[in-house]
């Protein structure tokens, strides 16, 4: 067996035993011996009457066969209730029986599913297991940077287990670490997996510039200056813009337009704002070419041209934007025939004295 082989086979073989030990810390706790009749009973009252905390107690009793004739699909059963009520304890339990197939048919895919939901309101173990099944492959394709992710955010929460598998991979593949970082970023920006946060996107865009990660820089840099406070930050959105336009980063140009037409940590100038903006269009950034489209027909760096506003303009309307497309109606309202022919035979001209070009937003 090579190096790489062992390497892969030892962390494998970590993730495994990391998450049957999160399987366990991740139940609620029912005491140091088995429940009485009459604890069961007690359970029994509350879980029918809905309180989930009672069905995921009681869940756990029929998994561990605690006070209770051992049954997985009782278990699968009270779980289920609970998960369905928002609990996530629950939910990262439920998914662990799919996972498992145990009390019901093994379902790695939807096992996946419970795990997001409870990852979703923080809960450590679920997500560890997220982390566990992108780089295990188990319902999700392997995907070593978005388990390591999950695992560096399984530690945020409190996992244990993901603090002993975060540094293994550290270790093993550290140039996986910028990239994770930036992922986080996105998690938190997009808001589909956790709840989104600008503050905590910021924070990991951050980390990850610091640790190389050229993408994060403009990623970076437009949050800062959406930011409420972003006055503040239009030094450091300068350097960041500055330092990916030499990567070539289509955002990275555009950023540049805005910071000089609207004179944001620079003096204002409306012919440094249209090259950039033009930069970031023969790269086929689609907000670039509205924006180039608007000032045409505004006379904003350009001397006005209602021809030029409408090629850009059509041209923008292409990358499902729908804010050009709503430009582009507007403009063929007030614009003759003649003239939205002559802008399309522009856009045309246009792209055929730049690189074959696909706009998009």
């Amino acid at each position: 067996m090579c190096k790489s082989e062992r390497v892969s086979s030892v962390v494998l073989f970590l993730c495994v035993i990391c998450l049957v030990q999160e399987a366990v810390t991740q139940a609620q706790s029912l005491g140091s011996k088995p429940l009485s009749p009459a604890e069961i009973n007690q359970l029994q009252t509350k879980a029918q009457a809905g309180d989930s905390t009672a069905q995921l107690n009681l869940g756990k009793a029929y998994e561990d066969g605690y006070g209770v004739l051992q049954s997985d699909k009782q278990a699968v059963k009270w779980y289920q209730a609970a998960a369905e009520q928002g609990n996530a304890a629950a939910q990262n339990n439920l998914g662990l029986m799919f996972r498992l197939g145990h009390g019901v048919e093994q379902d790695k895919l939807e096992a996946v599913n419970w795990y997001r939901k409870a990852a979703r309101q923080g809960n450590p173990g679920a997500a560890f297991n997220l982390g566990t099944s992108y780089y295990n492959g188990d319902g999700v394709g392997v995907n070593l940077t978005t388990a390591y992710a999950w695992f560096l955010l399984a530690q945020k929460f409190g996992s244990l287990p993901a603090a002993d598998a975060t540094k293994r991979m550290a270790e093993e593949v550290p140039t996986l670490q910028s990239d994770a970082f930036e992922k986080i970023g996105d998690i938190y920006q997009k808001g589909d997996d956790l709840p989104q946060s600008s503050t905590e996107a910021i924070n990991w865009y951050r980390k990850a510039v610091d640790e190389g990660a050229s993408g994060a820089q403009i990623k970076l840099a437009m949050l800062l200056l959406q930011g409420q406070d972003a006055s503040s930050n239009y030094g450091e959105v300068h350097r960041l813009c500055e330092k990916a336009v030499a990567q070539h980063f289509s955002y990275a140009a555009y950023c540049m337009g805005q910071l000089y037409e609207r004179g944001l940590g620079v003096e204002r100038d409306l012919r440094k704002a249209v090259k950039w903006f033009t930069e970031a269009a023969d790269m086929g950034l689609g907000v670039a070419v509205l924006r180039l489209g608007e000032m045409y027909w505004k006379g904003e760096g350009f001397k006005q041209d209602t021809v030029s506003a409408y090629a850009f303009i059509y041209l923008a309307s292409t990358a499902d934007l729908p804010e050009a497309r709503q430009e582009r109606e507007r403009l063929e309202k007030e614009l003759t025939h003649k003239q939205i022919e002559k802008g399309k035979a522009k856009a045309v001209e246009w792209t055929h004295q730049h690189h074959p070009l696909v706009i998009w937003h």
